[in-house]
């Protein structure tokens, strides 16, 4: 009788081993949430994004045409947290937050609250990790997380899979919640911070239909307390030939306003030294890189307008001129765009703490810029028309 209770206890115990768990159809899942700023009513707005997951099962009806019901929720609160909070009795089911994938603020919440203030909220807030995509944007957040791709999934876009287009384009890295937040408090080191913008009806069905697009689009520049300043691409055009992270990235050289050739560089290394020269803190940039022409326009009577060695020298002079240039906008701002002042901090500690208080970037702050470019690969013609006339070429 006793091992027979024992038996009938312990499979009794092992059958209520599950008691506690909930299925997967009764939780409703945040994926992304954007944060934005009421001035009128002083509350923080949480955007929180819904998908229904079952409908991306390629075995359903419904999931073969991507459609992932993408649904949006506003709650709002005095602080982040507490805005977070108040999202919970806004839905009919138990959220999980523990799939959240991406992050927005809105142009107004980065100017109004530093970020370190905002993200104390969710760092408190323990469902959510660490390593969602974090963006900036000027447009309605709301819109923003609606936005699907053309086949209805709000899954694989910019949003979600940044680093899919970064590789095949490499302009703003994407950055995550844990980086931001690591490199946001370092001394003379700014965060880039990148902007999603929405590029209406993009593409085009056969049926007449349109669909919009994510896109990155420049990007916040954020130093400190000080307010955030958005630059476009084509104002931080030199920030990629300095960021180590760039895979291929598009070089198009012009002379007198004419397109000569086009270019893909392909992983740039960039080193940057400093020195005091003086009592005036002086930096020297070096970049390496290889490229392969992706573009050749002829001459109009003859092949190709210019040599392997003309191309170098071009690119070269184009690539300085850029690293200038967006340093110089970034000066014109009150912006460190290359982190200058981190890498004099770094490399010179006793100095940089001597001059902590005073130290400043102007556009007399000695700049050495180096460019050394290989081009590996011309393309599969081999400079075809280096040898053969125009005529010969339309015959």
């Amino acid at each position: 009788m006793v091992k027979k209770a024992i038996f009938i206890v312990t499979v009794c115990f092992c059958l209520s081993g599950c008691w506690d768990t909930v299925d997967l159809q009764d939780m409703q899942y945040i994926t992304a949430i954007a944060i934005d700023y009421n001035e009128k009513e002083k509350q923080f707005e949480i955007h929180g994004q819904s998908i229904n997951f079952g409908n991306l099962s390629v075995n359903s009806a419904e999931g073969q045409n991507g459609n992932a019901n993408a649904w949006v929720g506003i709650s709002r609160g005095e602080t982040v947290l507490s805005a977070l909070s108040n999202l919970v009795p806004r839905t009919n089911q138990q959220l999980n937050w523990g799939h959240v994938h991406a992050i927005v603020y809105s142009q107004t919440a980065l100017a109004h609250n530093p970020l370190i203030e905002m993200n104390e909220g969710l760092y408190r807030f323990q469902q959510v990790r660490m390593t969602p995509w974090v963006f900036g944007t000027t447009e309605n957040l709301t819109e923003v997380l609606m936005v699907t791709n053309i086949f209805g999934d709000s899954i694989h876009t910019e949003l979600f899979n940044p680093q899919a287009v970064f590789h095949e384009r490499s302009f703003i890295e994407p950055i995550t919640l844990h980086e931001l937040m690591r490199e946001y408090p370092e001394a003379g080191r700014s965060v880039k911070l990148p902007n999603l913008s929405i590029l209406e009806k993009n593409w085009k069905s056969n049926q007449g239909e349109t669909n919009t697009s994510l896109f990155a689009d420049g990007a916040f520049v954020i130093k400190g307390g000080k307010e955030p300043i958005l630059f476009s691409d084509e104002q931080l055009i030199g920030l990629r030939w300095l960021n180590h992270a760039t895979v291929n990235a598009p070089l198009v050289l012009k002379e007198n306003e004419n397109t000569i050739a086009a270019l893909n560089i392909v992983r740039p290394i960039a080193t940057v030294t400093s020195e005091l020269d003086g009592d005036i803190p002086a930096f020297r940039i070096r970049i390496d890189a290889n490229a392969d022409i992706e573009d050749f326009p002829p001459d109009p009577s003859l092949g190709a307008s210019k040599t392997i060695n003309e191309l170098k020298a071009l690119s070269e002079e184009t690539i300085k001129q850029e690293v200038k240039r967006t340093f110089l906008l970034g000066i014109e701002q009150g912006k460190d765009i290359y982190d200058l002042e981190n890498v004099f901090y770094r490399q010179h500690v006793q100095s940089y703490n001597t001059m902590r208080d005073s130290f400043t970037l102007d556009e007399n702050t000695p700049l050495s810029i180096e460019v050394t470019i290989k081009i590996e690969h011309t393309g599969e013609y081999e400079f075809y028309r280096d040898r053969v006339p125009e005529s010969e070429q339309r015959r």
